[in-house]
């Protein structure tokens, strides 16, 4: 079910591997880093061989330019950006000069879900790791938790490095596998303890017991370093709410209302007396492109994709990098004719009782677009009371088609597709790793990789 389930902080194809999309000059003052480890890990399969090699076959049939072997048709690029501004994308292991506070860390990929609030102290490193699924249902875990085959998987997380609340991150699949070699070590010794005593003539009633304590310790150190993983991982606690960051709060329109940021998983804290509560869930879902949009990536004079450009688009959802990386704007909204310094997270603001509108415009193109569609405007009327907590759940869909070497976007075009009061809440943290299956797995074990910790 779980295959090649081990997060991996590498690119998965030569080509996507991270690069800061600025220049990363440590600020002014005091200054710390955000020690940022990028990883992936490989979705479920959802077809057999024969299905894949199929759904090829019939494609090539009917023409498709970019025929490929599985569904995914939207990039899975992680773009990260540090209080609402763009500064790496790929895969791998960077590190981001910030200064000395609380900072808004978002990835970006598919889906807008990933987002976590750090404490950076001066001189001193944050640690933190994003991992995210593979394959072409990674953005279903964006949309709410996923039931059926699926339903013990998380499709992404992002979290301080050694706690990641993650399923696939099970004791056995994390990349610290030195225990299970040092267990095979021991197994290894018993059996040639036993061979010797058979070569030699030793009594079986001396060797025997030896042969069994070395195959037990070897025994119990792997199980230690498994206990010790499952009660590590799987037990990260939401932060707390966040104030907006200052260089979020430039926005047009004059003053600017300052929402607090709550952590996917955390709770929503109570109103004051003589006030509500407005609970703003905003995400965006990226659109596939067809067939004809995805064969813009190919070079020019070329109408088919070839091999490598087939995996790399089953792996990643692209066909060649993008020389342009963007992220994708925070929608623009407004309560009661105010702006509200909007991000693609959980946004709190305190209200007073009685009527309020909200107004939201989906997000202007981050690049040129030679033929923008208009932006998408709504506007919600509620009422609340004393006391009321009330949730407001937003999603957007994102159609973007990004040129593969100039700094321009074929097409832009988002459109509303959910917005007004919700009681949908964000997914519940990853159910806990079964330590008996992280021993079965474990004998696939991946030795030369680096421990998560490093």
């Amino acid at each position: 079910m779980i295959r090649g389930g081990s997060p991996r902080y590498r690119t998965p194809r030569p080509g996507w591997e991270v690069k800061p999309l600025k220049e990363l000059r440590p600020p002014a003052g005091p200054s710390g880093r955000i020690d940022l480890r990028i990883g992936y890990c490989a979705d479920a399969g959802p077809k057999t061989i024969a299905e894949q090699a199929a759904d090829l076959q019939q494609r090539r049939l009917a023409g498709d330019p970019v025929a490929s072997m599985n569904d995914l048709r939207s990039s899975l690029v992680p773009v990260v950006l540090v209080d609402g501004a763009p500064v790496a994308a790929g895969w791998g292991r960077i590190s981001v000069p910030v200064a000395a506070g609380r900072h808004l860390v978002e990835v970006q990929s598919q889906h807008s879900r990933a987002w976590r609030a750090v404490d950076v102290t001066a001189g001193a490193a944050v640690k933190l790791d994003y991992v995210g699924m593979l394959g072409d249902r990674h953005r279903g875990y964006g949309e709410g938790p996923q039931s059926g085959r699926l339903g013990r998987l998380t499709g992404y997380t992002l979290g301080p490095r050694g706690r990641l609340t993650y399923f696939q991150y099970l004791p056995a699949n994390a990349k610290y596998r030195l225990s299970a070699a040092v267990f095979m070590l021991f197994l290894l010794c018993g059996v040639a303890i036993m061979w010797t005593s058979a070569f030699t003539g030793a009594p079986e009633s001396a060797t025997f017991p030896i042969a069994i304590g070395v195959f037990l310790l070897g025994a119990s150190l792997w199980g230690g370093r498994v206990l010790w993983t499952w009660i590590r991982f799987n037990r990260g606690a939401p932060e707390a709410p966040l104030k907006t960051p200052e260089a979020l709060l430039q926005v047009p329109g004059g003053p600017v209302l300052a929402p607090e940021i709550l952590d996917p998983a955390g709770p929503v804290p109570e109103p004051r007396p003589g006030a509500a509560v407005l609970l703003v869930d905003a995400r965006f879902l990226k659109d596939d492109l067809s067939s004809e949009e995805l064969a813009m990536q190919l070079p020019p004079g070329r109408e088919r994709i070839e091999p490598g450009e087939r995996r790399s688009l089953d792996k990643v959802g692209e066909l060649v990098p993008i020389a342009h990386r963007f992220a994708v704007p925070p929608p623009q909204i407004a309560l009661d004719g105010a702006p509200v310094a909007a991000t693609w997270t959980r946004m709190r603001l305190e209200v007073p009782p009685g009527p309020h509108r909200l107004t939201v415009r989906t997000p202007l193109p981050p690049l040129a677009v030679p033929r923008a569609a208009e932006p998408e405007e709504r506007t919600a009327a509620f009422e609340v009371q004393d006391g009321d907590v009330t949730m407001i759940g937003l999603t957007v869909s994102v159609h973007a088609v990004p040129d593969p070497v100039e700094p321009l976007l074929h097409r832009w075009e988002c459109r509303i597709d959910g917005f007004g009061p919700s009681d949908r809440s964000e997914a519940v943290p990853a159910p806990l790793a079964d330590v008996r299956g992280g021993l079965r797995r474990a004998w696939t074990g991946r030795w030369w990789e680096t421990r998560d910790d490093a």
